[in-house]
């Protein structure tokens, strides 16, 4: 197959998601880094700790061998002629680069220290890092690049069980992956859970999995590109939306707005900085309010553009939509095993 036949972004798709990514980046990493220097008095600058120091030998190994993997099942689709759109390279490199950036130093150290840094760490790893690596759509190339011992023995039979099928499907569906998205950002900002977190680098490396996890479930159920008979409409991931983003306003408005200091642990982890405990807690509050809805408006905005554009909706003849249909079938066929998710 010549890669002149690979699926490529429709008209206007590619500017629309070239200015979220521009906007994305300007506002997360512009943003915090700004918001840092500007609050970081001069005078103390000299007395803080280093923050390029605690290098976890494990998040190296483990970026590497996911960055690995995933280029072994591109090859060997492009291999049995299947290109990949070189978007979806992109976003899956993204994500893993700002996933690799978000938990190692100096972003890391800082956020043992300052609690805004913390938050803008855990928004990066529940809502930005997911978002990226779903709109890279790379079920199939990482499915394709399992050592074939892997896939014979444990893959295939797991997507071919009924239960693994049915507890994917209830997994997928709007109303759980929104719910498990909430529960997971509430539990971890509860004052003792956060204090915990602050001080045990363990439960610090737990928080992050679960919520890159179950950001994952998320956004690749309102991001999840194909057709299946029971995919949700896109009203009903519009809706699973703005409920996210209401919580993500509840929460981040009450950490922002109340004159009580809920995380009492950082008063001492953040004094070495000279930035005062409410206003730390206030800055990591409006990260969670803003900047986390923030991620909603544009899941928003990319599921609206795939619903105005649906080929589906529009009012083709029963041939031209067969026709539709076979090109994209030619130009990426869909194997046995992703059909079955």
């Amino acid at each position: 197959m010549n890669e002149s036949h690979a699926p490529s972004l429709r008209p206007g798709q590619r500017p629309l998601l070239t200015l979220l990514l521009f906007f994305l980046l300007g506002d997360w990493i512009g943003a915090s880094i700004v918001l840092f220097f500007l609050l970081l008095p001069a005078r103390v600058a000299a007395h803080t700790p280093p923050v390029w120091g605690n290098w976890a030998w494990w998040v190296i190994v483990v970026t590497v061998l996911v960055v690995l993997w995933y280029g072994r099942g591109v090859r060997r689709l492009e291999h049995d002629g299947r290109h990949l759109p070189w978007h979806q390279k992109f976003f899956f490199s993204a994500g893993v680069l700002v996933g690799f950036a978000a938990v190692t130093p100096p972003i890391d150290t800082l956020a043992g220290s300052l609690l805004f840094v913390h938050l803008t760490q855990h928004m990066l790893l529940h809502m930005f890092v997911p978002l990226l690596l779903c709109l890279g759509v790379p079920l199939a190339p990482l499915v394709a690049g399992l050592p074939d011992p892997l896939k014979r023995r444990l893959w295939r039979p797991l997507a071919r069980s009924r239960s693994f099928r049915a507890f994917w499907r209830a997994l997928m569906s709007p109303l759980v992956a929104s719910v498990q998205l909430i529960a997971v950002l509430y539990f971890w900002l509860l004052p003792p859970e956060m204090d915990l977190i602050a001080v045990h680098d363990a439960w610090d490396e737990l928080a992050h999995v679960t919520m890159l996890v179950s950001g994952l479930i998320f956004w690749w159920m309102v991001l999840d590109p194909r057709r299946r008979p029971d995919a949700p409409s896109y009203p009903v991931r519009l809706l699973a939306l703005t409920l996210t983003m209401f919580a993500n306003i509840v929460i981040g408005a009450y950490i922002t707005l109340t004159h009580q200091d809920l995380y009492t642990v950082y008063n001492h982890l953040a004094a070495p900085w000279g930035i005062g405990a409410l206003r730390d807690q206030r800055l990591g509050g409006l990260i969670t309010w803003i900047d986390g809805s923030m991620m909603e408006v544009v899941g928003a905005l990319i599921v609206f553009h795939r619903w105005i554009s649906d080929e589906s909706l529009h009012p083709l003849s029963t041939h031209a939509r067969a026709r539709r249909a076979a090109e994209r079938r030619r130009a990426s066929p869909v194997p046995a095993w992703e059909s079955h998710l």
